[in-house]
């Protein structure tokens, strides 16, 4: 009798760094994506490829960003991750909402939670809501995969030209930017020495995008669906450099090594950042909502019927109490 071993995986991680592999078709964007670095993906799949004994994508050593393509093996392997890492993100989820009385997931994509809640710490913001918080501080595209999922019990989020619309989630807009030209305010031989005495930025002139170099974010964030798909069509790819944070865009920026097409309500309150207005373009404001997943709402009514806030009531009032001191 043949006695048949079964393949088995080390970890999660390496199935999640090969499903963004598999979705991206790219080592550089799938490590990007998950913010680690090239090799580690590498070895990723290195692991998996000799822990099932097959070969999973083909390398191409020619062309952009280090694309790959799945073999057979490779398909298969992409329809059972997707399954297996889909079963675990419920998992986390039932997880959550078993312990939903005293633990919140609070979605704050980073542009927009300086602006919210200012200085207001994790711990305190913990302290205030009565129970333990995972913030999830994403960008607002990839947060808003999470709302859809109902994985988020309350929070803010960006959108662009439209209002977000999920069943079951109740959001109202609190706040609208619009897209500035952003640099280093220390910078007088970049964009003042190109711009002269201007006071706005022209962006259909190429006379000033074609002397400036680009720094814009990945496709987690908004602004890649306005400014940055602007960008896309209208600069020259070799001038464009897209990172994968707020953070390092604004570093880049502040360095003076490029500029970049920002919502107003990340560089206003940066001293180290100047901007000026935008115009040859439609460029949409970028929106600020705050939404509550109705669904995932405890009672608001304790044993004796009495009525009590919830959290997200007070999460609002919490930046309710920051806007009106600013």
């Amino acid at each position: 009798m043949e006695v048949r071993t079964m393949a088995s995986i080390d970890n999660v991680r390496d199935m999640e760094l090969f499903q963004l592999v598999a979705e991206l078709g790219s080592f550089t964007d799938a490590a990007a994506a998950a913010r680690v670095s090239q090799p580690t993906v590498s070895l990723a799949i290195k692991r998996l490829e000799q822990r099932l004994g097959v070969t999973l994508v083909e390398r191409h050593r020619f062309g952009a960003k280090g694309g790959v393509s799945l073999t057979e093996a490779g398909l298969v392997l992409m329809r059972h991750t997707a399954s297996i890492l889909g079963e675990l993100d419920r998992l986390t989820e039932e997880l959550q909402q078993a312990d939903h009385a005293s633990r919140y997931n609070v979605g704050l994509p980073p542009i927009i939670s300086a602006y919210l809640l200012g200085a207001e710490s994790i711990d305190t913001l913990a302290s205030r809501l009565g129970g333990e918080v995972d913030v999830q501080s994403v960008g607002s595209r990839r947060l808003m995969r999470q709302i859809e999922r109902h994985a988020v019990d309350f929070g803010a989020v960006a959108s662009v030209g439209s209002a977000p619309s999920v069943g079951g989630i109740q959001t109202f807009r609190i706040a609208s930017f619009p897209f500035v030209l952003a640099y280093a305010a220390d910078n007088p031989h970049g964009v003042t020495a190109i711009m002269g005495d201007r006071t706005v930025f022209d962006i259909s002139d190429p006379a000033m995008t074609g002397s400036l170099r680009f720094v814009t974010l990945g496709d987690d964030f908004v602004h890649s669906k306005a400014a940055t798909a602007y960008l896309r069509s209208h600069v020259d790819a070799t001038r464009l450099i897209e990172v994968s944070d707020v953070n390092t865009m604004k570093a880049i920026i502040i360095s003076g090594l490029a500029v970049g097409l920002m919502a107003s309500v990340a560089v206003d309150h940066d001293d180290r950042l100047s901007s000026m207005p935008v115009v040859g373009a439609d460029l949409p404001d970028f929106d600020v909502y705050v939404f509550n997943d109705e669904t995932r709402e405890g009672p608001t009514r304790d044993g004796d019927g009495e009525q009590h806030e919830s959290a997200s009531q007070r999460f609002l009032g919490i930046i309710g109490e920051h806007l009106a001191s600013r």
